[in-house]
């Protein structure tokens, strides 16, 4: 076998199968190597000018960085100073003060020099000259006589001139120290005076300014230097060879020449060129210049421009390797989407199903997609169920603790409009199985209800104002709104119309009598629990065997408003009262429920019924808490006692005191031992934490029990209420403290958990004194 068969059979054997391997190999080839080329020949002759604009652009944006630092340090230095004369240990005061007497003066002062020269390592010294006692205040020196100083006429023009703040020469008023910056900065005092009496004489440090300005230079073999418009040296960088000091010369001279405040041009000096670059100083007239050597400047540049063309040399040679391992990097995700498919479909697809990878792909995916849309129309289905268990929820009373905005926003959640809408419920009651022809019998209640629900269903699917709610047990509720300006008797007419058609429809195809009733129409929410007990209510009064029957609760209000306002908000907050064992508030809420009752009946077998459910929930509620209701009243038929009782009066005496007040007893004795340990545990907790926040809502929130349980069960227990123990406890805690300890009032207070004002207040209204006479009549004992 030759070579050539090796190669091929190799190939064969290693290279992946399927059209795209091959197509993307040559495409990828082709969009390697022709681009290749075009860039590095663009680059190479039109890029490198443009860089080279870039980088110069960048250098003048660097020097003027560097300007603008080294112009804010002596900006900042002159605000430094300025503000440093508002002290009021330079005002007028010192205008006559005689520093042998007044020594705190002189010591403020000093301590003022001290605190400016502190404030800018650029400060070599401060002195201060005042002009009506002849003399210098400095803050190394101390007290100088100007008599003793022999340059001391050059102080006496110091404060001839207009500028609150000047420059003049330092070799002018100190000559001893060549270490000092050239200029010094005069500042008279006080600032607020239109006569100064003196002058802040600020004296640079030569050597640190020229550190700084080498620092700030980027680059390092540039120089930078300090001089005034006419070319008179003010300060240079550290760099003292000749070579330098001679180019800075002949810089400095052609600079002088020019009239602008800022400009940049190139020199040549000994054969290399520097680019120059200087800038004025706003507030002095200084010019700062920097000089930096091309070649350094255009050295990225030269590295840059070999580097590309060795890059585009080597990019051409290995284009064809990229482009093989580049195909292959493209196809190894297309390789696994295959191999996913394949492994997902439980078997391995055929060859000829996988010759194109990419419509293998996409035969796979239009699968997926089938899928997802089913899996969608599923969670559809729920949110549909989930819709309809809101309003389940909502219609039967369940959601009563939330407000009238709160349910709104719920339902608009869900997907309903409620802006500026009126409500209405329809209920259908399907007749017993008895009273139909068809052959349903006793356990397709369900059944029969579901399919009377999709009917309905189909027939509201038009409207999106309509929602089916299925209550099982042979009734259905339709939930329906409309626009609130719509006129009543269109709605009216509107629902009628629409319960005729559900009573045809069900009665054509399942056979079952249909009972409606319609409710009346709200404006609010929380109004439909209500309508919905009104509606059912409305339906007894169909009439048994008669088909299709819709009745409407405003007709039948006169008959049967008394039945419709049973007090279900009192029922409910007196056996929340039982509940948490008040036999008070039970009390009240048992006669707020009574009197309800009298104001809505004026029938003893009304109110008895209302007062048999009452019972009914009570005794219910009381079983789900643990408690056998034979076990409270023994031998006893509470509801034949009810009932056998005539007078108003009669049943509240015996409601108080044959249902609540042995429920709560029972109740209460039998949650005894457990709140008992609950509150051992609250009191420990006050006990160990009592200098935090303990208020009786952390508490609570902490052990699981409702901060209104919690308080009434803790005065049950201990006989005080809450914040009286934590009370107790923190003033036992600082009375051992304000004995045993020297500390201060106020520490011991935040000790305890108080603040120091309300720490006072609360110690003397318990001991009758304040903590420091308490201490005071305990220090016999400390000492």
């Amino acid at each position: 076998m030759d070579i050539r068969s090796i190669l091929n059979a190799a190939w064969s054997k290693s290279k992946p199968k399927g059209n795209y391997y091959r197509k993307s190999l040559i495409f990828v080839l082709i969009i390697t190597s022709l681009p290749t080329a075009v860039i590095a020949i663009s680059t190479y002759f039109i890029g490198m000018q443009q860089m080279e604009k870039e980088v110069y652009h960048k250098n003048q944006y660097q020097l003027e960085q560097v300007f603008s630092r080294l112009e804010e340090q002596f900006s900042q230095l002159e605000m430094t100073i300025d503000k440093g004369t508002f002290n009021p240990s330079l005002d007028e005061k010192l205008r006559d003060a005689n520093f042998v007497d007044e020594y705190m003066a002189m010591l403020e002062v000093y301590q003022v020099l001290g605190v400016l020269q502190s404030s800018s390592p650029m400060i070599a010294r401060i002195d201060l000259y005042l002009k009506n006692q002849q003399l210098l205040v400095s803050n190394d020196r101390g007290l100088i006589s100007l008599e003793e100083e022999p340059n001391s006429a050059a102080y006496d023009t110091l404060l001839n001139g207009p500028d609150m703040i000047s420059w003049g020469n330092t070799e002018q008023y100190y000559t001893k120290e060549k270490a000092l910056f050239p200029l010094v900065l005069i500042h008279k005092v006080p600032i607020i005076s239109t006569r100064p009496f003196g002058a802040l004489l600020v004296y640079l440090n030569k050597s640190m300014i020229a550190k700084q300005m080498t620092q700030l230079n980027p680059y390092e073999n540039g120089i930078s230097f300090i001089s005034k418009a006419n070319g008179e040296w003010i300060a240079s960088s550290k760099d003292e060879s000749a070579h330098k000091q001679a180019l800075k010369e002949m810089i400095r001279d052609k600079m002088v020449k020019m009239e602008s405040a800022s400009d940049s041009f190139v020199v040549k000096w000994e054969g290399q060129e520097y680019s120059v670059a200087y800038a004025t100083f706003s507030r002095t007239g200084w010019r700062y210049m920097i000089a930096t050597p091309l070649s350094q400047l255009m050295a990225p540049i030269s590295l840059t421009s070999k580097l590309m063309l060795g890059v585009s040399a080597m990019g051409l040679v290995i284009a064809a390797f990229l482009s093989w391992f580049a195909s292959r990097r493209m196809y190894r995700p297309i390789h696994r989407l295959v191999q996913m498919f394949s492994d997902a479909s439980g078997s391995k697809p055929a060859e000829e199903d996988r010759s194109d990878e990419i419509q293998y792909i996409e035969n796979k995916w239009l699968n997926v997609t089938r899928e997802s849309r089913l899996i969608q129309s599923l969670l559809d289905e729920n949110r549909s169920s989930m819709k309809q268990a809101f309003l389940l929820q909502l219609i039967q009373g369940h959601l009563y603790f939330f407000s009238e905005a709160e349910l709104r926003d719920q339902m608009n959640e869900h997907g309903w409009d409620t802006e500026d809408k009126t409500f209405a419920l329809l209920l259908i009651q399907l007749s017993p199985f008895a009273e139909t022809k068809r052959r349903f019998v006793e356990g397709d209640e369900q059944l029969v209800t579901f399919a009377a629900a999709n009917i309905i269903e189909e027939l509201a699917a038009d409207n999106g104002n309509m929602k089916v709610i299925n209550l099982h047990n042979l009734t259905v509720s339709l939930f329906v709104s409309f626009e609130r300006d719509k006129d009543k008797e269109q709605i009216r007419s509107e629902i009628y119309a629409f319960s005729g058609e559900i009573i045809k429809m069900i009665a054509k195809l399942m056979g079952v009598h249909v009972s409606i009733g319609i409710s009346k129409q709200v404006d609010q929410i929380r109004q439909l629990p209500k309508a919905f007990d009104e509606v059912k209510q409305c339906l007894h009064f169909r009439s048994i065997g008669e088909q299709g029957q819709i009745l409407n609760v405003e007709d039948f209000i006169p008959e049967f408003k008394e039945i419709l306002d049973y007090p279900f908000r009192q029922e409910k907050e007196l056996i929340q009262a039982i509940q948490m064992g008040t036999e008070e508030q039970a009390i009240q809420q048992w006669t707020l429920f009574l009197q309800a009752l009298k104001m809505n009946t004026d029938k003893a077998f009304l109110m008895k019924q209302y007062i048999a459910q009452l019972l009914g929930s009570v005794i219910r509620e009381m079983m789900q808490l643990g408690v056998n209701p034979s076990s409270v009243n023994p031998g006893i038929n509470l509801y034949d006692q009810l009932f056998g009782l005539l007078e108003t009066d009669g049943i509240n005496k015996w409601f108080i005191g044959k249902v609540i007040r042995p429920f709560i007893k029972t109740l209460t004795e039998k949650q005894g031992i457990e709140m008992k340990k609950i509150i051992r545990n609250v009191k420990e907790i006050i006990e160990q934490e009592y200098m935090n926040d303990i208020s009786l809502e952390i508490i609570s929130d902490r052990i699981g029990m409702l901060p209104k349980r919690l308080s009434a069960v803790f005065v049950q227990v201990t006989g005080q209420n809450f914040i009286d123990y934590v009370t107790e406890i923190r003033l036992e805690k600082s009375k051992e403290l304000l004995r045993g300890t020297d500390w201060k009032v106020n520490d011991i207070a935040a000790k305890v958990g108080y603040q120091a004002s309300y720490f006072n207040k609360v110690f003397k209204k318990t001991e009758g004194m304040t903590p420091g006479e308490y201490r005071e009549s305990a220090g016999s004992g400390m000492h």
